[in-house]
């Protein structure tokens, strides 16, 4: 059973579970407070809700549609706290939370500073107007500590329906003067005839020329050596490792099957749009974890005694019941190569709601 919950809304609930998560990874008082604040600021279109039995509208980050999701990121046993959100509007439709989310926008520009210039060449492109699409427009936050927030928004490619996510994603990559990552992703990353398809477009929510711009592919019953083929794409992949990480994470070998697919993401600078500056592999442990106890076993072997150890203390600070209990807790778990460095990512589900769907 899940612990009673004490808070009377939603953010404050939301808060309640990154402090604990700051604290167990051994953020300060002052990283921990950044954290805090950027989250009440980011989430004040729905987080005066209390929290109830049920979530107000069905968000697509969560198995429980919460709409916020946690995600701690570890290289050599270094944290980063990072969480995503979707905006809600009043009452919540797909169309009303995309408008909150540029509202949102709008709030960090005015703020903060951050730049909406790349966003504003594909915003038109990437309003949802297809009944079917399951969100329109997430933030999330990344903070390292002794660091201030950096920005990202996630868009939808179904946004026209699925079967136009192929051409939206081109469209956008050439509005964005990146014409030569379609290339890339049609032609080496997506298997012909096998259903791969683009279902994240990602923006980081900056003027730097080494802001990136990231296209995330779902791979339906992939074999490892169909991973391995993507990620080896990017220029520091160490031969094998997404063969070995998936299978230690599936237990067996064979086509990853599952409620949600295995998902690749390419991240593109303007600077080299022909080339990923990195590849990340995104592996759905909560589709064959018996539980969450399991997932942290087969999590252990991948990672080194510190970075072990700051998942464990993680879980332990955002569990509120049994691991042996449930599945769900650890929705993904992700591995890349970059700086020289192995980075693994780890997205941590609150389960502010009970009867978690696949």
């Amino acid at each position: 059973m899940r612990a009673a919950i004490p808070w009377k809304s939603l953010q404050s609930f939301g808060s309640e579970r990154l402090d604990a998560l700051c604290q167990a990874v051994g953020f300060g008082a002052g990283d921990t407070r950044t954290v805090r604040r950027t989250f009440e600021r980011m989430s004040d279109s729905w987080g005066h809700r209390p929290l109830g039995e049920k979530p107000a509208w069905r968000s697509d980050i969560t198995d429980d549609h919460t709409p916020f999701e946690l995600s701690l990121a570890m290289e050599e046993g270094q944290p980063e706290v990072r969480f995503l959100l979707e905006a809600q509007g009043q009452p919540t439709t797909l169309r009303s939370s995309w408008e909150a989310g540029l509202a949102l926008n709008e709030r960090l520009r005015r703020e903060l500073g951050v730049s909406l210039e790349r966003f504003e060449r594909v915003r038109a492109l990437f309003e949802p107007v297809d009944a079917r699409a399951r969100f329109g427009l997430w933030h999330a936050v990344c903070v390292v500590p002794g660091g201030a927030p950096t920005f990202k928004v996630y868009l939808n490619p179904f946004a026209r329906g699925p079967e136009g996510a192929r051409a939206l994603v081109r469209e956008a990559l050439e509005r964005l003067g990146c014409a030569e990552t379609w290339h890339v992703l049609s032609t080496r990353a997506m298997r012909r005839g096998c259903g791969d398809t683009p279902v994240y477009f990602s923006l980081d929510l900056s003027s730097h020329r080494a802001a990136r711009i990231k296209v995330y592919l779902s791979h339906p019953e992939a074999l490892a050596e169909e991973l391995e083929d993507v990620m080896a794409l990017g220029r520091e992949y160490v031969p094998g490792e997404a063969r070995d990480f998936c299978q230690q994470l599936q237990g067996t070998p064979g086509s990853f099957t599952g409620a949600r697919s295995t998902l690749t993401c390419l991240a593109f600078t303007s600077d080299e749009p022909g080339r990923p500056s990195s590849v990340t592999l995104h592996f759905p442990i909560r589709c064959h974890a018996a539980h969450d106890a399991d997932a942290l076993r087969r999590i252990r072997p991948l990672l080194d005694t510190a970075s072990r150890g700051l998942l464990e203390r993680a879980v332990a600070a955002l569990a509120r019941r049994p691991l042996e209990d449930g599945v769900g807790l650890i929705q993904w778990v992700s591995l890349r190569r970059q700086g020289g460095g192995r980075r693994a990512t780890f997205y941590l589900a609150t389960e502010a709601y009970s009867g978690a769907h696949p």
